[in-house]
C-alpha cells in the first residue's frame, strides 16, 4: 500500500487522517488478517495483526508505535528497538526505488503536476516488478553473534498478561513489549544494542 500527493512539509500522523487507507482500516475492509497468535506466544492469545510507526503516529489496535523516550525501562527500550528495526525494513526500501530511479532524487518536474503521484506509483510498482524478476528474495539481517547480558535484570510478565479483542491499544503494546522477552519471541543481540 502506499499513499501519495501529499507535500513534503506535511506531518506522517498528519496524512494518516485523511487518507483512505484509514478509512477502509476503520471499516474491516482492508482484507487484513483475523488476529491469531504471535508465532511461538505460550498464551495463545489472538494478537492483532498491526502497522509499525513512528511517534508521529497515534497509538491504536492496528498502529504500534514506540514508548516515548522519556520514560523507558529496559522492557520499553528492547520494544523500541524490535518496532525500529521492523520500520527500518521500508525505509531501506524507499532509498532503493530513490536510487533505481533518479526521478525521485529531486523535485519532479512534469506540466501537469497531477500526474505526479502517477510518477510515484509507477517507480513503486516497477521496483517491485524488478525485485521478483531478478529474483531477489529477502535476507534476513539477524545476527546469532551477541548473546545476553545476564547482569540486566529483565523480567518478563508476558505468562500474567492476557488480551482479548476487548483490551485497549496501551495493553496490546505492553503485552506485546513482554512477548519481546520471552525465550521464543526474542532476538539473542537486543542486549548489545537496546540496552544502555
Amino acid at each position: 500500500m502506499i499513499e501519495t500527493g501529499y507535500a513534503g512539509r506535511n506531518s506522517d500522523g498528519g496524512i494518516f487522517r485523511a487518507p483512505a487507507i484509514k478509512y477502509w482500516i476503520h471499516r474491516g475492509e482492508l482484507d487484513i488478517p483475523t488476529p491469531s497468535p504471535l508465532t511461538y506466544d505460550e498464551n495463545y492469545s489472538s494478537f492483532p495483526y498491526y502497522f509499525v510507526a513512528d511517534e508521529a503516529f497515534p497509538l491504536s489496535r492496528y498502529i504500534m508505535r514506540p514508548y516515548p523516550q522519556r520514560v523507558l525501562d529496559n522492557v520499553k527500550r528492547i520494544y523500541n528497538y524490535r518496532i525500529s528495526r521492523a520500520r527500518k525494513t521500508i525505509e531501506c526500501t524507499i532509498g532503493m526505488i530513490c536510487e533505481k530511479f533518479a526521478v525521485l532524487n529531486g523535485p519532479i518536474r512534469i506540466r501537469e503536476s497531477e500526474n505526479v503521484n502517477f510518477v510515484i506509483k509507477a517507480t513503486c510498482v516497477l521496483h517491485n516488478y524488478v525485485r521478483k524478476l531478478e529474483g531477489l528474495p529477502y535476507v534476513s539481517t539477524y545476527s546469532q553473534d551477541c548473546e545476553p547480558n545476564d547482569h540486566i535484570d529483565v523480567r518478563t510478565t508476558a505468562q500474567n498478561m492476557t488480551i482479548n479483542e476487548t483490551s485497549s491499544p496501551a495493553v496490546l503494546r505492553n503485552y506485546l513489549a513482554n512477548y519481546f522477552l520471552t525465550p521464543r519471541g526474542s532476538v539473542p543481540w537486543r542486549w548489545k544494542f537496546a540496552i544502555n
